[in-house]
């Protein structure tokens, strides 16, 4: 049995309206870096074979479709953050993207997972699987984690030989883990693509698609999205096929890295 298409735009679910998303159009760099990086994480869970990540996804997208436009983000921003007496009292470290101090909550959180993974003996260790890389770790129980890789850096190398050795473990981490060396650059136009392309709902009806098993034709999309936008309703369905869904595509882990990058540089 084939996946069941969406044909009419009546047939989308009550709980969506574009009213819902108005304030967007008023969204800072950092506002659309949020709210992209919550959906992102609940297409994540959808993409996880298992059906707890399944259930989790299932719940954050109810707290997304109530309030799209609302901020959703429990963690504490950098200037709440409690520095004072550690490594990074005083100085900026925190506003890093990919080189960040190991928080002990993270630390936390890989333990708990390292435990579930590998399970501990009759000795109450974790037997040979003590010699195993952390990300050997994260990379078989698929975590969220496994872009995160934990190093132990020894300060009594130079700075020179510490650098050294970080390039070559860096590359061999990025082969272990799948993850090429590719940079994105987020430019103005960017951003004003998320709102005129009208991103946001567009996602979230993406979200609930793959939630409910559904495949929205595109020209539901052009009637739900645009339906006061003559010109992409005289473009037709080809504005979906060649502009909307590349775009879409577009937003993965690497455009929010750049995102965060953009947000630095303009807060700088």
């Amino acid at each position: 049995m084939g996946v069941k298409k969406i044909r009419h735009i009546a047939d989308l679910p009550e709980w969506f309206s574009l009213e819902k998303y108005e304030a967007s159009k008023s969204f800072s760099p950092s506002d659309w870096r949020e709210q992209l990086l919550n959906r992102r994480n609940t297409k994540w869970l959808l993409s996880r074979t298992s059906a707890f990540y399944h259930k989790l996804a299932k719940k954050q997208f109810e707290n997304i479709k109530d309030h799209p436009t609302q901020s959703k983000d429990i963690h504490p921003t950098p200037d709440t953050w409690p520095h004072e007496n550690d490594i990074n009292d005083g100085v900026n470290i925190n506003q890093g993207v990919n080189v960040l101090p190991l928080k002990c909550g993270y630390v936390h959180q890989l333990a708990s997972l390292i435990d579930e993974h590998y399970g501990l003996n009759d000795r109450g260790d974790l037997g040979l699987a003590s010699a195993h890389s952390v990300s050997k770790c994260l990379k078989e129980s698929d975590s969220y984690m496994a872009s995160m890789v934990p190093l132990v850096i020894n300060l009594h190398g130079s700075d020179v030989d510490i650098k050294n050795e970080f390039n070559r473990y860096l590359e061999t981490a990025r082969a272990y883990m799948g993850i090429d060396n590719r940079k994105t650059h987020i430019t103005t136009h960017d951003i004003e693509r998320l709102q005129s392309y009208n991103i946001l709902p567009y996602y979230d009806l993406m979200i609930w698609s793959k939630i409910e098993e559904f495949e929205i034709t595109a020209s539901v999309i052009l009637d739900a999205l645009y339906a006061v936008d003559s010109n992409t309703h005289q473009i037709g369905e080809p504005f979906v096929a060649q502009t909307l869904k590349p775009f879409f595509k577009k937003i993965d882990y690497h455009f929010l890295v750049a995102l965060d990058l953009y947000c630095s540089s303009k807060s700088s």
